[in-house]
């Protein structure tokens, strides 16, 4: 398959993903949350309680950030043919990806994100893996870049989330 088919495919998925996300996390904060808190341990409670009013605006916010970032990456990988980049934001994806059903195990509730995980995500990375890492693309140097991606994605993250609750 070709590197551009897994491209879009990636941001049709992602688009999905997001839109789950925003569409439910309001609803979810509203009524779920605090029927599982007592599930929660007390360090994470602290942050998801400075969160517990966010809005499906302030979280677009956030997607909207990260969807900037992801873009620009894309942008880059396609523009220099440097697919390693591209690989590091699967893997960035992936690592989130991983906490929707952990998550709703752990609480035994849906928890936004969760549908799009289990159905699109995880089986998309399954196959764009066993084709990357099976391709020329896979190198020592992509797991490198894609360490330095993920440690510049961080600060990138939690300033979307502080942006985010100042929104509205």
């Amino acid at each position: 398959m070709d590197m551009n088919l897994w491209i879009v495919g990636f941001i049709i998925i992602f688009m999905l993903h997001n839109l789950e996300e925003i569409i439910m996390i309001e609803k979810w904060m509203g009524k779920v949350y605090p029927r599982v808190i007592e599930k929660i341990p007390d360090t994470i409670q602290k942050e998801l309680n400075k969160s517990k009013n966010i809005t499906s605006s302030q979280f677009a916010v956030v997607v909207f950030m990260v969807s900037i970032f992801a873009s620009i990456i894309i942008m880059i990988a396609i523009t220099t043919d440097r697919y390693s980049l591209f690989f590091g934001l699967n893997l960035i994806f992936a690592l989130n990806i991983f906490t929707h059903p952990l998550q709703s195990l752990y609480l035994r509730a849906y928890t936004p994100g969760l549908l799009t995980s289990l159905l699109l995500i995880i089986p998309y990375n399954i196959f764009f893996l066993n084709f990357y890492i099976t391709s020329e693309h896979f190198t020592k140097s992509t797991l490198l870049e894609s360490i330095i991606l993920l440690i510049i994605f961080i600060p990138i993250f939690i300033l979307s989330h502080r942006i985010g609750k100042k929104w509205d």
